[in-house]
């Protein structure tokens, strides 16, 4: 089973037919390969979904299309145990080429549905109209850094002139 780099919105969905405890390290190991993005992937127990079932799951939980899941009902209903979910960013956007081996059993691959993230423009008045930048920080005129030098200097030639009249006699 060949992953490209670019591959995108693919689920891949596997049984797990073993009794034995079955984590991310074993599914890495299972699919033949070296490294795999555990955020990227679920290990489910098909009973520990209830009323949702394995098909709800992956209609309202991953996005599949339910077209897609009544093509392969008579499968995915069969499926008792753990199952895992691999989501094509588990490769990392690096070709990759699965070998899977027991105890896993490839099922079914789905397409994920896109997000609709297109919203319509907000029309409100406190929407409207233009987000001005802040006013830029106002920058000491010329005139009072003169002032400043100016008292500086003042204050300078004052402590001298007091120094020198303290030390003459």
């Amino acid at each position: 089973m060949d992953i490209t780099a670019t591959e995108h919105g693919i689920v891949r969905l596997f049984a797990i037919e073993t009794a034995q405890s079955f984590d991310h390290s074993s599914l890495t190991h299972a699919l033949g390969i070296e490294i795999l993005d555990p955020e990227q992937v679920d290990i489910i127990t098909v009973s520990d979904l209830d009323e949702l079932g394995l098909e709800g799951y992956l209609a309202l939980g991953i996005g599949i299309e339910p077209d897609e899941i009544e093509a392969m009902r008579p499968q995915i209903s069969a499926l008792k145990g753990d199952v895992a979910l691999v989501r094509s960013a588990a490769f990392g956007g690096k070709a990759t080429t699965l070998t899977p081996r027991a105890p896993l059993h490839w099922i079914a691959s789905f397409g994920e549905t896109p997000l609709d993230t297109t919203a319509p423009p907000i029309t409100t008045s406190s929407a409207s109209g233009t987000i001005s930048s802040p006013a830029p920080k106002q920058r000491p005129t010329n005139n009072r850094v003169l002032l400043w030098v100016l008292t500086a200097f003042a204050i300078i030639v004052l402590t001298t002139i007091s120094m020198f009249i303290r030390i003459t006699p």
